[in-house]
C-alpha cells in the first residue's frame, strides 16, 4: 500500500471509530465507570477499546459492527 493509500485507511478508520464512540454516548450503552474499565482494559492489554468492550462483554461483535455501520450484521447462517 502507498502512503496515500494508508493515509486514506487510517482516515476512514479513524471516522468509523468517531462514528461508533459517538452512537456509544448517544444511546448511553455503556455506563461511564465501564468506559473506565475499557479503556484501562485497553490499555494494559494493547488492544483498540472497542475490542476491549467485546472482551470485556459489555457489547456483542455483532453489536459493535451494527453501531459501526448503522445496519444489523447478516450472517451465512442466518
Amino acid at each position: 500500500m502507498n502512503d496515500v493509500a494508508t493515509k486514506n485507511v487510517s482516515t476512514m478508520t479513524q471516522k468509523l471509530r468517531q462514528q461508533f464512540w459517538t452512537r456509544v454516548c448517544y444511546l448511553k450503552s455503556i455506563h461511564a465507570a465501564d468506559l473506565i474499565r475499557v479503556h484501562h482494559h485497553a490499555q494494559q492489554n494493547g488492544i483498540p477499546a472497542e475490542e476491549a468492550i467485546v472482551e470485556l462483554g459489555l457489547l456483542t461483535e455483532e453489536q459493535v459492527i451494527e453501531m459501526v455501520t448503522g445496519e444489523r450484521p447478516i450472517f451465512a447462517f442466518a
